[in-house]
């Protein structure tokens, strides 16, 4: 099932705690700033059912684990690691 980011996300983050460790300069502090320019989860509507099954992780969170995978060249498992332990991710 289709779910979408929270729109009130900037509110309860840490953004720019994130971007002062990691700097606004690297590709991560891009990525952080830009994310939702570039990821919006209206394109991948189509892709989800409306209203059957459990609801999914956003599209658009999908997509930036996926970048973040392909630009530091790591597996699946290590992703996925990453994602819980890793500030950057």
């Amino acid at each position: 099932m289709f779910k979408k980011r929270d729109a009130q996300e900037s509110l309860l983050n840490c953004n720019n705690e994130f971007l002062t460790i990691v700097g606004r300069d690297t590709f991560y502090g891009f990525l952080s700033e830009h994310r939702h320019e570039i990821f919006n989860d209206e394109e991948f509507a189509f892709l989800y059912c409306k209203d059957n099954g459990r609801p999914a992780t956003p599209p658009s969170m999908l997509a930036v684990g996926l970048l973040l995978q392909i630009y530091d060249k790591v597996s699946d498992e290590e992703a996925s690691r990453r994602g819980h332990f890793d500030i950057q991710w």
